[in-house]
């Protein structure tokens, strides 16, 4: 047990430093996002057409069904996420809840491995690529297929998303694994 509660620790921190370096020292993954002409201006007009934070998808649902297929059809759609006030783009409270976040992850992929029954390296690695692979396929190629999410924008996120799971199973599996008898 003690064995697996440092494999969940060193797991965490591993995700942690790897999520950092994915999205906050390297700028490909932004490489697909675009900028707008002016984006005090674009701020404006967010805070004018998008009066709550939330999320918004135009054409609203809120129309009726002719109105909503005709503005459909004419475009542009759109899905956007709206977050009313200021905050720092470097919030500590981000980080703090994205840490957790990892912990969680990495906890509940250990209680997984337990239900699943490994006990050897090879089944930490075969359960990671197996059950990430599933992951990706029906969060981020679902957002694609559901939500028209731009392939461009999405493949980041399934890159990022695999890799945890690759990095999580390998790593706890190093710690997790039966000890070999003698």
């Amino acid at each position: 047990m003690q064995k697996t509660i440092i494999g969940i620790i060193v797991t965490t921190l591993v995700l942690y430093i790897w999520g950092f370096l994915y999205w906050g020292i390297s700028t490909i993954p932004y490489s697909y996002w675009k900028q707008t002409a002016n984006d005090a201006v674009a701020q404006e007009v967010l805070a004018e057409h998008f009066p709550e934070s939330g999320t918004y998808y135009i054409p609203g649902v809120g129309n009726d069904p002719d109105t909503r297929t005709a503005l459909y059809e004419k475009g542009p759609t759109g899905f956007v996420h709206i977050q009313h006030g200021g905050s720092s783009p470097t919030d500590p409270a981000i980080m703090i809840q994205g840490f957790v976040l990892n912990l969680v992850i990495v906890v509940l992929l250990a209680g997984f491995f337990r239900v699943a029954g490994a006990s050897e390296f090879r089944d930490f690695a075969r359960l990671s690529v197996a059950a990430g692979a599933v992951a990706v396929i029906a969060i981020g190629v679902g957002d694609i297929v559901w939500w028209r999410m731009p392939v461009e924008w999405k493949i980041w996120q399934i890159i990022y998303d695999y890799t945890v799971w690759l990095l999580a199973g390998h790593l706890l599996g190093v710690f997790m694994k039966k000890p070999e008898a003698t």
